[in-house]
This record gives C-alpha cells, sequence and structure tokens, in this order.
C-alpha cells in the first residue's frame, strides 16, 4: 500500500464541544493544524467493543476498493502478525491527540504517532501489503483508514465517523 503520514487538522476544546453536541456551526475557529506528519491511531468504542484502525495519507491519483464511500474511506487489509504486532508496540507510547464522545454514544479517540522513526517503521510494514476488495465502491480520495479484517468484523452496523474529527491539512 502507498501510505505515508500526513498534517492533520483536528478539534480544538471548541471543536470537540461541538462534536459532542452534534452542533452544526463548525468553523476554522474550532480546529487547529497539527504539526509534523504523522499517523493517526484510531480508536472507535460502543457498548464496550473496541474497533482500531490506522489514518494515512493515500495517493489521490489511485483507486481502492473501499467499505465505506466517505471523505476517510476504510480499507480491509488482511490480518498480519507482525503488523498487530507493531500497533500494539506503537500506541501505548504517543500521547492521546484526542477523545470525544459523539451523540450515537460511540467515543473516538486519536493517537498522534509523531517520531519519524516509527513512522518510517510503519510504512514499510504495510507497503507490501494488498488491501483486500470489495464491491462497494471505488474512489479516490487523500485518507484512508486501514481496518484488519477480524477488526472490521466486531461492528455488525459500520460505526460513522465525525466529519471533522480529522482532515488533511492543505499546503
Amino acid at each position: 500500500m502507498q501510505l505515508k503520514p500526513f498534517t492533520a487538522v483536528l478539534p480544538n476544546a471548541d471543536g470537540l464541544t461541538k462534536l459532542e453536541t452534534n452542533d452544526p456551526t463548525w468553523s476554522t475557529e474550532d480546529e487547529h493544524v497539527q504539526t509534523g506528519n504523522s499517523y493517526y491511531w484510531y480508536e472507535l468504542t460502543q457498548n464496550g467493543i473496541h474497533q482500531w484502525r490506522l489514518i494515512a495519507r493515500w495517493p489521490e491519483n489511485q483507486t481502492v476498493s473501499t467499505m465505506v464511500p466517505a471523505d476517510i474511506n476504510t480499507v480491509l487489509y488482511p490480518k498480519q502478525p507482525v503488523i498487530e504486532m507493531l500497533i500494539d508496540d506503537w500506541v501505548g507510547h504517543f500521547p492521546k491527540a484526542l477523545e470525544v464522545t459523539d451523540p450515537a454514544g460511540v467515543t473516538h479517540r486519536l493517537w498522534q504517532i509523531t517520531e519519524a522513526d516509527v513512522n518510517a517503521d510503519i510504512t514499510e510494514a504495510l507497503t507490501p501489503v494488498a488491501p483486500r476488495k470489495t464491491w462497494l465502491t471505488t474512489t479516490s480520495t487523500p485518507l484512508v483508514m486501514l481496518v484488519a479484517d477480524s477488526e472490521w468484523a466486531k461492528f455488525k452496523t459500520p460505526v460513522t465517523v465525525p466529519t471533522h474529527l480529522i482532515q488533511l491539512a492543505t499546503k
């Protein structure tokens, strides 16, 4: 997979309050640009069930079959022990970038992976992985969320990602 870290726009404290209350009056004053290029580990929790995703930059001219058509498409990959081991090693070493519970009762947490060496390891580990193909949609998108097959199966109905949770910073 042609993945790379990216500079993200995340909600600030006011933005998180708006996401929690489903307030539609979003503006640039509700967000801030993170420093440096990073990958983001994304944990969703609903009714005690957790699902992990990796958010990464994806070549905009490259299409991929995805599970959910959205600004950040969800791409399935076959579970691989090396990747799962690295996930366990990475997440605990980086600060939580944000945590918010949406009106549907889903808790969203992001960890920003800031070390260049770790980002290089992620890129190297995922480069030879072929995404699983699906039949629902094919679209070009600047960001993708990678989910292992076993993680995807945890929720009977896909969980919605808040629109302003994370965005690609325009340069």
